[in-house]
């Protein structure tokens, strides 16, 4: 696993180590550069942080249980639950109950926001006291800068001023061991071991620095260690993005719109082809309805397309000869010949054209009649001729065949 950078923020001023552990102090964009594009891990000060327990029912979805800890917490809380962010341990520990982290929102947003306008990567954010190392039935405590950074066990601790320590310690269970670093002849020190705060007395080992610095050093050496036991601040809607997500994130809007472009042109192209659809059945319906007309006998239509050719090939006949089209040939001549004939209807049933036809005159059954003489091959025969005042009705049918 690839060593992070460590990094100290408490919103004004920034810690970090160099290339030769040493400690330096500075602004985020030097702790950035120092970095050098590495993953880092966020100390914050634990006294911004309300390290506590919770029991939590068994629930499985993470925004559940962040919830459920919110609820459980809130009469314990001064501050709207809606102004806080909680952070829970992956596992119950073993008395049952879950360590939850709890911290101001938008305090915690502004730590991430300045790393991030930094150019630092956050993978991780946890209180400082996680960075001290973390024993069975041992405390681990470093003063530094007059501050006492207490770690009690995996999930818990605090930090607080000197004079705050026997107070918040005296609440807890003494531990077996109490291990104290501190600059050499530390006030402090000799303070913490002269109150003797906690009964039984444990066994206390000191370890002596040069100076702060040095314990401070000491602390962010040892973090990346121990703090990713810790608890994490960066989860819900503080969750840090994956890789993926990070390079998706400035594409997000441009594959949006372009969605709502394959949106708007998948439903153009749905209402173009309902439109096609509709006026495919209406041109089927229609040429239905011409086939009907022009073939009233056809029963039952399977292939419209192949029973129409079937049906043209009837009526032009065996080999292009005979079959109605001679016939419509020869009556279209001989009408047109004689210019007072109008047809009025015609129809083609059983191998001859039945045809309607108007005349100025009887003059104009004569011409006809004429006409038909004169086209072999065909002949013309009158059913009737009806004359009247205005003019002669003709019915009268041509078949094949000599007349």
């Amino acid at each position: 696993m690839a060593e992070r950078f460590i990094v100290h923020f408490d919103g004004e001023h920034a810690a970090w180590l160099n290339a030769a552990d040493e400690l330096v102090r500075g602004p985020l964009d030097e702790a950035a550069r120092a970095a050098d594009g590495r993953e880092c891990t966020l100390l914050v000060p634990s006294e911004d942080v309300l390290i506590t327990r919770v029991a939590l029912p068994p629930i499985r979805q993470a925004k559940r249980r962040l919830q459920a800890a919110a609820f459980a917490l809130e009469d314990r809380l001064v501050t709207r639950v809606d102004d806080l962010h909680f952070a829970l341990a992956a596992k119950a520990a073993d008395d049952g109950d879950t360590p939850v982290l709890v911290i101001d929102r938008a305090l915690l947003q502004s730590l991430l926001d300045a790393c991030t306008a930094a150019g630092l990567d956050i993978v991780q954010a946890v209180p400082d006291v996680f960075a001290l190392p973390n024993a069975e039935q041992s405390w681990h405590v470093a003063v530094i800068d007059e501050r006492v950074l207490t770690r009690t066990e995996s999930g818990h601790g605090f930090a607080c001023e000197p004079s705050l320590w026997p107070v918040l310690a005296g609440g807890c269970t003494p531990p077996a061991r109490l291990c104290v670093e501190a600059a050499e002849n530390s006030a402090i020190t000799q303070r913490l071991r002269d109150e003797r705060t906690l009964e039984p007395a444990p066994e206390l080992e000191s370890i002596e620095h040069g100076d702060d610095d040095t314990v401070f050093a000491q602390l962010l050496a040892r973090a990346d260690a121990h703090a990713r036991t810790g608890i994490n601040l960066r989860q819900g809607v503080f969750a840090r993005a994956s890789a993926m997500q990070a390079w998706w994130q400035p594409f997000r809007l441009t594959a949006g719109l372009a969605a709502a472009w394959l949106l708007v042109a998948l439903a153009a192209r749905g209402i173009e082809s309902y439109q096609l659809h509709q006026r495919i059945d209406a041109l089927e319906a229609r040429s239905e309805s011409v086939f009907r007309e022009t073939f009233p006998r056809v029963g039952t239509i399977n292939d419209l397309r192949v029973q129409a050719e079937q049906n043209i090939r009837q009526l032009r006949g065996s080999g292009g000869s005979g079959g109605v089209f001679p016939l419509l040939q020869a009556t279209a001549e001989v009408t047109g010949q004689a210019g007072n004939l109008t047809i009025q209807s015609l129809q083609y049933r059983d191998g001859a054209l039945y045809l309607s036809l108007r005349g100025d005159s009887v003059q104009s059954l004569e011409a006809l009649r004429a006409g038909f003489a004169r086209k072999p091959g065909t002949t013309l025969n009158v059913e009737s001729a009806d004359a009247a005042a205005n003019g002669v009705q003709i019915r009268a049918s041509v078949s094949a065949g000599s007349s």
